[in-house]
């Protein structure tokens, strides 16, 4: 469990030093800066889930999750896995995808956002509908469809020539961008806790 746990915090120091370095512009942080002064507060993540949670009702929320055949264990048991398709709860992908998520938890192991890894269960090297640069288009229509507010914008910096789409609501940050040639990447983070750390 203390390897798991240190495997987060990393991710979520490096997420955290990453755009913070790649963020640099002046639009990123003026939007920031804009979207908290509203003080606006989102909460809501996935399957009913909320920042600010503990980590222990999270397990418990992924427990009863796995009990109704909704998620399964992911790989190396650092991800929770559920199948976008066109029976999911969440969104109805027109390809099959697969969601892995799993809780970003600060010391005091309150949950503090989410982070997903996305792929077509189709995904092929030699299918060219199925790649990450339309995977992340689409992800990105998913969590505009899950979390409305203001549309996303590309920042300066960009990982392996793919840009990093960036979507800022009151205290949301999410992040989509392509993590290889395979999977697409995806955070939902709460702001202020980004930036009290």
């Amino acid at each position: 469990m203390m390897k798991k746990y240190s495997f987060i915090r990393l991710t979520k120091a490096l997420a955290l030093i990453f755009l913070t370095t790649a963020c640099s512009t002046s639009n990123y942080e003026q939007v920031i800066k804009e979207e908290l002064a509203t003080g606006k507060e989102y909460k809501d993540l996935i399957f009913d889930m909320k920042i600010g949670q503990t980590q222990k009702e999270f397990y418990g929320a992924c427990w009863q999750l796995n009990k109704d055949k909704l998620v399964s264990q992911g790989p190396s048991n650092q991800y929770v896995r559920h199948v976008l398709d066109s029976v999911s709860p969440i969104y109805q992908p027109d390809n099959r995808i697969e969601m892995l998520f799993f809780g970003l938890f600060d010391d005091d192991k309150i949950m503090k956002g989410m982070r997903f890894r996305f792929s077509y269960t189709a995904w092929a090297p030699w299918n060219e509908s199925l790649q990450p640069k339309a995977l992340q288009e689409e992800i990105k229509k998913m969590m505009l469809e899950l979390y409305p507010g203001n549309d996303f914008f590309n920042l300066s910096k960009e990982i392996k020539d793919n840009p990093i789409s960036v979507k800022i609501d009151g205290n949301r940050l999410i992040t989509v961008h392509v993590f290889d040639n395979r999977y697409v990447q995806a955070y939902v983070e709460d702001l202020k806790a980004k930036y009290n750390d």
